[in-house]
């Protein structure tokens, strides 16, 4: 005997009936399937939710407010009964198929670049031999939001399944990061690629028969000219710093002086940040430090050596620390200015971290506080207020490439053979990276600057007619 159906839904202010609790109908079927009444509907459909430990569906079904979504059926039927009926069909064949997603979901799992990067990282980051350095930059390379392999949807799918277009469009979305110039992405694929093909090699190891995924041809033919300030933007640039520490950046003070500079933990922008940012900005420049040694830079690392063969003094810095974790490199200032700006950070920060010294920091692990946040955001803010634009953004690093394009311009001995060598040696830098980036942007302006200096004065054809040349 069929049970009697609630008031509240003959009555019409019901719109939902349990099958199971209003219905009476007996069977194996989830308890908390449903008939219901829809606007504009003469024929009764059926909703369903698995519970959330079954619930195959990305995010647990979650919609963008967290809440979980139901699965909806039509039964075809206006009677609740017949309904609830069809509606147990319907359910019985939608488990049949959230089982197989439930059940491939399963093997993508432990056929997945997730689960071989969980293996692949738990022995790397055990090892002795790799820097923190090293293991912190592997790691992003699998985490970063946005580009990070983890990042992407088909990481977490069998890797037989991952298709040439995935990496392809992978590929593009790198690119999309770049400042648009063909090749400018490159390292950074090679060095994705270079994960993944790890990971592969991991996946072989229990999965013989796996089918690789095809990886696209990287260009980096096209060699980039490094962002840079131009000498009069530089200057502009540490004038107005010195401007917003209130004239004091370039003042000779005392430690006492400078400890009691305005400073706050919450405004970044506070006066003794901006004496900082006008020192780190000034050492980075003439020692040609990169941006991962300022968090590190500490006053002991600098000796005064008295005086060079011109009789010029000089100050030596011993790096404890460069890229790839090469041990003590001497680094030299070369412009006699370096030595001057150097003693006056010296005498109101005679020992210690030199760069944002009230920001605290793990000895070894200097890099993990917000030093280099920091003067980023500070060094854009002048940067904005001098109106200085480059095609992508000023950080730190296009402090380093300045001291070198400078250097390069206003020293011509240092371009010949023997002594580009040597200064890509003081710079702990490679000499074909200064030729490919540096190098070749000096010489070719200057070399067009002569050409126009010596073309004769006389009239020159031209598309809107012959026009003198002034």
């Amino acid at each position: 005997m069929a049970k009697q159906l609630p008031e509240d839904w003959i009555n019409g202010k019901k719109t939902t009936l349990n099958v199971s609790a209003d219905l009476g109908i007996k069977g194996s079927y989830p308890s908390n399937l449903f008939v219901c009444k829809q606007k504009g509907h003469q024929k009764l459909s059926c909703r369903w939710k698995p519970f959330e430990d079954e619930d195959p569906r990305p995010n647990k079904g979650r919609n963008k407010s967290g809440k979980r979504a139901y699965f909806w059926g039509r039964t075809g039927c206006e009677d609740p009964m017949d309904a609830g009926k069809a509606a147990i069909k319907w359910v019985k064949q939608k488990q049949l198929e959230l089982q197989e997603i439930s059940d491939k979901n399963k093997f993508n799992s432990r056929h997945s670049l997730n689960h071989y990067w969980e293996i692949w990282w738990g022995r790397y980051s055990q090892q002795k031999d790799k820097s923190d350095r090293n293991k912190r930059d592997t790691k992003n390379r699998w985490d970063s939001i946005g580009y990070g392999i983890g990042q992407q949807e088909w990481s977490r799918i069998s890797i037989d399944e991952i298709t040439q277009k995935d990496i392809a469009d992978y590929f593009s979305l790198i690119d999309s990061r770049g400042d648009g110039t063909k090749g400018s992405m490159a390292e950074t694929k090679k060095n994705q690629k270079s994960l993944l093909n790890k990971l592969n090699r991991e996946a072989l190891n229990d999965f013989p028969d796996l089918r690789p995924f095809v990886f696209p041809k990287i260009s980096s033919k096209q060699q980039i000219e490094k962002e840079h300030f131009k000498e009069e933007e530089w200057k502009a640039l540490l004038e107005k710093i010195n401007e917003l520490s209130g004239g004091v950046a370039k003042k000779d003070i005392s430690q006492d002086q400078y400890e009691n500079l305005l400073w706050t933990e919450r405004n970044k922008c506070n006066q003794r940040n901006w004496v900082d940012l006008y020192d780190v900005c000034s050492l980075m420049f003439y020692f040609f430090l990169r941006s991962e040694d300022v968090p590190r830079l500490q006053m002991e690392w600098f000796s005064d050596v008295g005086l060079d063969k011109n009789g010029n003094p000089k100050v030596v810095l011993y790096l404890e620390k460069t890229k790839k974790d090469r041990l003590k490199q001497e680094t030299e200032h070369i412009f006699p200015t370096g030595y001057t700006i150097w003693k006056r950070i010296k005498k109101r920060r005679p020992s210690g971290y030199i760069s944002f010294p009230y920001l605290p920091r793990e000895y070894g692990k200097e890099n993990d506080c917000h030093c280099s946040e920091t003067a980023n955001v500070m060094l854009k803010k002048a940067s904005e207020l001098c109106k200085i634009k480059k095609r992508g953004a000023i950080t730190l690093t296009t402090i380093r490439h300045t001291a070198f394009r400078l250097t390069l311009e206003q020293m011509s001995p240092m371009t010949d053979t023997q002594h580009i060598r040597l200064f890509a040696d003081n710079g702990n830098t490679g000499v074909e990276s200064l030729k490919k980036h540096y190098l070749r942007y000096v010489q070719r302006g200057s070399f067009l600057e002569d050409v126009r200096k010596d073309l004769p004065k006389q009239t020159w054809a031209n598309i809107t007619g012959r026009i003198p040349l002034e």
